[in-house]
């Protein structure tokens, strides 16, 4: 077998399954938001109140990027992605056992193992994939979110429905469990770079952590791209986590059509991503595509304001992850990936708590819907003016 077929098989195989595993990794990432309106009653809280979860499940994902990379490289970046399927999955299972307390714990541990996915499955892509298809590429293992998403809409409502909300969140965690177990063939692949067993310690130093997002936020590209990211994963949080308790409480929709609403939606910001990311590709400047973007996820998200609710940041995440991949030091994506997600994960850590104080203050979905529009477009504007000085 050639050389060029091998790399063809070997970048086709990564893009494949790292698609399939961002999949089931959204799966558990957002289960609860999906499954509040069964389970809110039974833990004697609001629906609205999957906030405080989501923030919870953030917060964990921020911890859990900081040295991640550091740790793909040690474990190998397979077998990364297999403790992080496992450590979701029990997250699930605790969920599934019910109680506030215990939902908590749930957040606090499927957002420990969910978070440092990203880092790892960007280690496998940036080994393997042409440059010339970076920004697609990377799309294309993105649009694994939006299916995700429609899987949890078209799924879990039903499975709640039929066999109550317990069940769903414990199918959730097998299904990531047995994800973990099936991606082993992969690790001779591509874990081939990882440190020696017995060299070195497992967790990174204080060092290793600083020093990706000292150089990150130095980078004049990766600075606003770092903003811009925070700013659309807090939209992306948002119209994600409350889409399904918006259709029931405001726009009393039925449990299941409000899955289906949110399935739907979540198709087409699969389509989006892969577009906008050969977009990227072909035009050779990817900045200027995220801000197009921007603009666009600020029409989509003043018009939710008004309407019923929309995917708004459907292709974002591809295109940002590819150009953090193509700014970072040869060897050391997965680190720079952590520093930029350390934002991301920051914005979707907030902005679940500052929607439900507005919702709290105002009794309004669509004033918080009109905040966010406002934060995106002073973030692409920003993005705009450091892509015109560059």
């Amino acid at each position: 077998m050639s050389a060029v077929s091998t790399g063809r098989q070997r970048y086709l195989i990564a893009l494949v399954s790292l698609t399939l595993v961002q999949v089931i990794a959204t799966l558990a990432f957002n289960q609860a938001s999906v499954l509040a309106p069964a389970a809110a009653p039974e833990l004697g809280v609001a629906a609205a109140d999957v906030a405080y979860y989501v923030s919870l499940v953030y917060l964990a994902a921020m911890v859990s990027t900081l040295g991640g990379g550091a740790i793909s490289r040690r474990t190998g970046p397979i077998r990364f992605i297999q403790i992080g399927l496992a450590i979701a999955a029990l997250g699930s299972f605790i969920f599934a056992a019910g109680g506030v307390a215990l939902a908590a714990l749930s957040a606090l541990v499927v957002g420990l193992g969910s978070g440092p996915l990203t880092i790892a499955s960007s280690h496998v892509l940036a080994r393997v994939t042409p440059k010339r298809l970076a920004n697609v590429t990377f799309s294309l293992k993105q649009s694994g979110v939006p299916v995700g998403f429609a899987l949890c809409g078209a799924i879990l409502p039903t499975l709640a429905l039929d066999f109550g909300w317990r069940w769903a969140a414990a199918s959730v965690g097998l299904t990531a469990l047995l994800t973990a177990i099936v991606i082993q063939p992969l690790r001779p692949l591509y874990d081939d770079e990882r440190a020696p067993a017995g060299t070195g310690r497992l967790l990174p130093s204080a060092a290793e952590v600083l020093e990706p997002l000292r150089l990150a936020w130095r980078d004049p590209v990766l600075r606003p791209l770092c903003l811009i990211g925070l700013l659309f994963a807090a939209t992306q949080a948002i119209v994600v986590n409350f889409t399904v308790v918006y259709a029931v409480d405001g726009l009393k929709m039925s449990y299941v059509l409000a899955g289906t609403l949110l399935s739907a939606a979540t198709v087409t910001g699969a389509f989006g991503r892969i577009f906008w990311g050969a977009i990227a590709d072909l035009l050779r400047r990817p900045t200027a595509v995220l801000v197009g973007i921007g603009a666009i996820v600020v029409v989509a998200a003043t018009a939710m304001a008004f309407t019923t609710p929309a995917w708004p940041a459907s292709a974002v995440y591809g295109v940002f992850l590819a150009e953090t991949a193509a700014h970072a030091p040869a060897g050391r994506v997965a680190e720079f990936t952590g520093a930029t997600q350390l934002f991301v994960f920051g914005g979707a850590l907030l902005s679940p708590l500052l929607f439900r104080a507005v919702l709290a203050l105002t009794q309004s979905y669509a004033m918080g819907y009109l905040l966010l529009a406002a934060g995106v477009a002073v973030g692409s504007a920003l993005l705009a003016r450091a892509a015109r000085a560059r």
